[in-house]
């Protein structure tokens, strides 16, 4: 215990008597970290952010949102094709060595991140080497999305055009009139059948007013000759003279006129009257075959216009819902962007200058330790 004590006191002896050694030596480190951070520019990450783009994804019952190519192959085709592509072109164009340059993704996102070190002087150049990096990056995947993008872009052109007919009130009018003319010809025929109707039912009632005339005649001329036959018995059973033969002449021609007559009427009721109602119950049976078929026919040109109108409006949603749905496709296509290019960091990176000026004089006060002993321990070599 002794012999530390003593061996912890000759230690202080030697670093006080050795002082000066260690303090020119904590001055020459300091000096030395003074003139590396005077001399050494502060050196800054630039950054770019690149967003990877979308793509629509259709399965059997959904569709779904998909990045155009996944992260991490994002990252490895930036880090061995496009960043030494650009770094390999800008260093011929302006005969310097750019910085390394690297690309990582985040995980579980669609970030990729492209970061560069440099100094403040060189802002303008990584930003040419990044933006030249994302750019053949960008237009590939433009072109991987451009094609079914364009298909949805043309259905919603054509399907917006095919609404702006349907809702042409003229070109609906001109099919509406032509309906309605069909429906108006229509119900006139079908009033030109009801009025041959009443025509014929105003005859049936003729007719059965004549029947009724013609028996009427057809009773009164049979009466007649009833009393005509019973003058004439009686004039045949009393003509003696001259003036009766004369009546009984008389009663016989008469006789003769009114059975003609009354032939002529018979004749008339039993068969022309029997024709003639037989005619019109076959013109009203005709009449109402053609008015039934009319009907139909109005009725149809009613229901055609019904349709024409419903499925007009039908066609209207139906391509408003196209029109909406391809729509909301083309948005599911995002191409890659670059959020941001080469933004500096707000501070340097690496150790900062006070740090160096600390580890400086740390390392000032351990050489001057070692450099006071090595030097006590050659004082001590020579004097032996």
């Amino acid at each position: 215990m002794m012999n530390d004590e003593i061996d912890l006191v000759r230690l202080f002896q030697i670093i006080v008597k050795r002082k000066s050694l260690m303090l020119f030596f904590l001055i020459l480190c300091l000096l030395a970290g003074f003139s590396y951070v005077y001399v050494t520019e502060s050196i800054y990450e630039y950054a770019t952010t690149l967003q990877v783009g979308t793509a629509l994804s259709e399965g059997k019952d959904a569709i779904n949102r998909s990045q155009i190519e996944g992260s991490t192959s994002v990252g490895l085709k930036l880090e061995k094709v496009y960043i030494p592509a650009a770094v390999l072109q800008l260093e011929k164009k302006y005969n310097t060595r750019i910085a390394k340059t690297k690309a990582k993704e985040q995980k579980n996102s669609d970030i990729v991140l492209i970061t560069s070190k440099g100094s403040a002087d060189d802002g303008l150049l990584l930003k040419e080497l990044h933006q030249a990096v994302v750019a053949p990056l960008i237009v590939s995947h433009r072109n991987m999305i451009t094609a079914p993008q364009k298909k949805y872009e043309i259905l919603v052109q054509r399907s917006k055009l095919i609404l702006k007919d349907l809702e042409d009130p003229k070109l609906f009018e001109l099919k509406e009139k032509s309906y309605q003319r069909k429906i108006e010809a229509a119900q006139m025929e079908l009033s030109r059948y009801d009025d041959q109707k009443e025509l014929l039912l105003a005859n049936k009632v003729g007719l059965a007013e004549t029947r009724k005339l013609l028996d009427k005649q057809i009773n009164f001329i049979e009466e007649n000759l009833k009393f005509s036959y019973e003058k004439r018995n009686s004039a045949i059973s009393e003509a003696t003279d001259a003036t009766k033969a004369m009546t009984f002449l008389v009663l016989n021609n008469d006789i003769q006129q009114s059975e003609n007559r009354l032939a002529v009427l018979r004749e008339r009721l039993h068969v022309t009257l029997e024709s003639n109602k037989q005619e019109i119950f076959s013109e009203l049976a005709a009449n109402q075959r053609a008015r039934k078929l009319q009907v139909t026919k109005v009725e149809e040109a009613k229901s055609q216009l019904i349709q024409l109108q419903t499925q007009r409006l039908s066609d209207q949603e139906q391509q408003k819902n196209t029109i909406a749905s391809a729509e909301n496709k083309i948005n599911y296509y995002q191409n890659t962007k670059a959020l941001n290019v080469a933004i500096r960091s707000s501070a340097p990176v690496g150790p900062g200058k006070p740090l160096i000026l600390v580890l400086a004089g740390i390392l000032g006060l351990m050489g001057g330790v070692i450099l006071a002993f090595i030097a006590e321990f050659a004082l001590k070599v020579r004097q032996q």
